[in-house]
């Protein structure tokens, strides 16, 4: 699928996507073939938590959790080092 595809189907919800096809241009990511991994209406808390539990049983996946209101997916591609998240009162295991 597109991004243009995954609005149509999923419009105005939070999504799950996984990029098939992706390369980097100038410090963004171009991810030319996407595939729907979940949705979440409205609810990007769930949509978030679900991400965080999917990236740590599948690390080498790229996955984006975004709202389909978006025109295009503007994703800037980031360097992280030394950081831990920790979201309280939530069971993400």
């Amino acid at each position: 699928m597109i991004w243009d595809d995954v609005k149509r189907a999923y419009p105005n919800q939070w999504v799950i996507i996984e990029a098939i096809e992706a390369h980097t241009e100038g410090g963004k990511r171009i991810i030319e073939n996407i595939t729907v991994v979940d949705t979440f209406q409205e609810d990007n808390n769930r949509a978030l938590l679900e991400y965080i539990r999917l990236h740590r049983k599948h690390r080498e996946r790229e996955m984006y959790v975004v709202h389909t209101s978006r025109p295009e997916l503007d994703i800037i591609e980031q360097k992280w080092i030394g950081v831990r998240a920790e979201i309280r009162g939530y069971d993400i295991n």
